[in-house]
């Protein structure tokens, strides 16, 4: 069982005594000898190349706010350690602030577990319970508005509230732009066996088929 806490801490107790035999804090400066894989989202602007085309300088003025607007997606860069992750304090002078553990959610198999310290909303924290350590950090452009274990296998999904979808497997981490315009997504739910997500805007929805992830398969940024 895990447990967290305004005091930026996760707890993990054993079911059995309830006593806790493992803490993990969250802090906004991650150094050596931490074995974690630090992943970072950053824009990466669709390249166009125009140089053939004929185009009439009307068309040209007209479109190319929208084509760069339309055409932005975005990838995870491995970051070296140390880093320092955006951290922001509550504020004093407004009661129920946010703070502490606001997400938490286990892996199928309970050997995994997802934080979010809401000091730092857009960072993702993924421990691994088999070896007691910090597995993963993801850290976004935007707060994190939910995350979502497969209910099959070790394949976790997240959202910001953008036009994509981010997931990370042990095997590493990468983006998915949704093809719909106007769409962002500020909700996901899984369904049973791991096949389909259904993704939430906030006046529509769509349900996106996912591939089925043996534990063997292998994802990585750069796929």
């Amino acid at each position: 069982m895990g447990v967290g806490s305004y005091d930026q801490m996760l707890r993990v107790l054993n079911h059995l005594t309830w006593k806790v035999f493992a803490e993990f804090i969250h802090l906004n400066t991650v150094r050596a000898p931490c074995c974690a894989a630090a992943f970072k989202e950053v824009d990466e602007p669709l390249q166009l190349d125009m140089s053939e085309l004929c185009l009439g300088d009307d068309f040209i003025q007209g479109n190319s706010e929208n084509l760069s607007e339309g055409h932005i997606q975005v990838r995870y860069d491995v970051m070296e350690l140390p880093i320092t992750l955006p951290f922001q304090k509550p504020p004093a002078d407004k009661p129920n602030p946010k703070q502490g553990i606001g997400l938490m959610s286990w892996s199928h198999d309970s050997q995994y577990i997802c934080t979010r310290n809401d000091s730092m909303p857009a960072v993702l924290w993924i421990w691994d319970m088999h070896h007691l350590e910090l597995a993963a950090i993801l850290v976004q452009k935007d707060p994190i508005r939910a995350a979502a274990w497969d209910p099959t296998c070790t394949r976790l999904v997240l959202c910001t509230g953008s036009p994509h979808l981010y997931m990370w497997t042990p095997s590493g981490a990468y983006c998915v732009n949704v093809p719909l315009p106007q769409f962002t997504i500020t909700d996901l739910k899984w369904n049973s066996d791991g096949s389909c997500l259904l993704l939430k805007d906030k006046e529509s929805f769509c349900c996106a088929a996912v591939p089925l992830l043996s534990e063997s398969s292998e994802y990585s940024s750069d796929d």
